[in-house]
């Protein structure tokens, strides 16, 4: 009787361990299209022989539970990958949006600054004519407003790019939280079993985790009291059961500034994820073109309003600023107009004589002269715009570099922790044959057992 005993719990565990692998199997094909969901596996184990003395006999297979296939190094690749491919877009997209105002049109300021030297050519030929000189203060006047569109065209992204700042640190905020939440949920799980590793909960926060890193750059690390999380400069985000949340300030020059729990400003140390390639884009490229465009401006203003102020108007008299502009620099090209509207203040004379046409190659000279800046107009501008095609085509080759990447790597983890319906089915195949094959020993077991019973039974 013992060794039918034996039997039937062995088959017993057997038919268990059975029923396991079909409910993890039938578990990874109801999430084969879940997003994050990570394969599972059954984990099966011998259980210790029990020694009779003469012999060892099998005890069978103890089912120990399910664990889930995880690499994580090829994760924390993609984790920064997709830190890197976000803000490769975030800046492509920004960029893309001010490219076609530094582009060749027929309204952009290399076009309007040609026109304007054109004008004053043609007025060459005749000084003394209003429609010619009006020509002059049309063209001068186009070109002031291509300066100022431009300005506003940047400064606008730039806004655009500051709200963006905001978004992202309340997205942050939220998703620390969430994954902070689950920290001591699968400390408790994995403490209770040292097999599941994390399982739904785990790929819960895999996900939070992902989503955040497409927000800012991250570092991660494990520990007893779950995931810590940090910002590259090693500002704490999530620690065990705690999340600390980012702020934001607007600075003297409206820019938000993005500020760690304890008021820090941490804006400079966010280099990748939207945040950090916003922020990138709002500072340092649109901030560098707009200190170029206002320079260009600024400088180009002055130049004329020197060679004006150098001649005579047809009334006689020295001439007045062509442009007035800013006392600084800085919002020069947003700032700059023209100063006169009438077409006899034109300082076309270099003696005062009403025919006189003498400043006029002075104005020309504007063109060829080189800038304090060490450039011409025409290169100033050329520069801008170069620099403008430039960052936009660096951008897009990150872009392009990072998915290439990100492609590669989720194939690689899929290939690992993804769920392939044909092995699951062949999965089912296999722990459906080990069930039936396992019932099938306990009703043989229990026949015997029957038939032993009703031995001594009389007839």
């Amino acid at each position: 009787m013992a060794s039918l005993t034996s039997a039937l719990s062995i088959a017993m565990q057997a038919l268990q361990a059975a029923d396991g692998g079909l409910q993890v199997t039938n578990n990874n094909i109801s999430n084969a299209n879940t997003p994050g969901y990570t394969r599972q596996q059954v984990v099966l184990q011998e259980t210790t022989p029990a020694d009779n003395g003469d012999f060892v006999a099998g005890e069978g297979v103890t089912f120990v539970g399910y664990q889930s296939v995880r690499d994580e190094l090829v994760m924390a690749q993609i984790q920064s990958q997709t830190s890197a491919q976000s803000g490769a877009n975030a800046s492509l997209a920004s960029l893309q949006q001010i490219q076609p105002t530094f582009t060749t049109s027929t309204t952009d300021i290399g076009t309007e600054m040609s026109a304007l030297f054109s004008s004053l050519s043609s007025l060459a030929t005749d000084p003394t004519s209003s429609a010619s000189r009006q020509a002059v203060l049309t063209a001068g006047q186009n070109l002031a407003t291509a300066f100022n569109t431009a300005s506003s065209t940047l400064t606008s992204q730039q806004a655009t790019l500051n709200t963006q700042v905001s978004q992202d640190v309340t997205q942050i905020n939220q998703l620390t939280q969430q994954i902070a939440a689950l920290n001591p949920e699968i400390v408790e799980q994995n403490a209770n079993n040292t097999v599941e590793n994390g399982g739904a909960l785990q790929d819960q926060q895999n996900q939070l985790i992902q989503q955040l890193s497409a927000l800012t750059n991250v570092a991660i690390t494990q520990t007893n009291n779950g995931v810590t999380i940090s910002t590259g400069n090693g500002t704490a985000l999530v620690v065990g059961p705690q999340s600390f949340a980012l702020q934001t300030s607007a600075g003297s020059n409206g820019a938000e500034a993005v500020l760690d729990s304890n008021g820090n400003d941490i804006t400079k140390t966010l280099t990748s994820g939207d945040l950090g390639g916003t922020i990138q884009t709002r500072d340092q490229a649109i901030g560098g073109l707009l200190t170029q465009l206002n320079t260009l401006a600024n400088q180009f203003a002055n130049a004329f309003n020197s060679v004006q102020a150098s001649g005579y108007d047809q009334n006689g008299k020295p001439g007045q600023n062509f442009f007035t502009i800013p006392s600084a620099v800085s919002g020069s090209a947003a700032g700059i107009q023209m100063n006169i509207t009438d077409p006899a203040l034109l300082a076309a004379s270099s003696d005062g004589t009403a025919g006189s046409d003498g400043n006029l190659a002075n104005f020309a000279a504007v063109q060829k002269n080189a800038l304090p800046s060490g450039q011409t107009p025409a290169d100033a501008y050329s520069s801008i715009v170069y620099q403008v095609g430039s960052l936009t085509a660096n951008a897009n080759a990150e872009s392009s570099g990072t998915t290439a990447s990100l492609t590669q790597l989720n194939d690689q983890l899929n290939s690992v922790s993804g769920v392939s319906i044909d092995e699951e089915s062949a999965n089912l195949i296999t722990y459906q044959n080990a069930y039936e094959a396992a019932a099938r020993v306990i009703s043989t077991i229990q026949a015997l057992m029957t038939a032993t019973m009703s031995m001594d039974t009389p007839g």
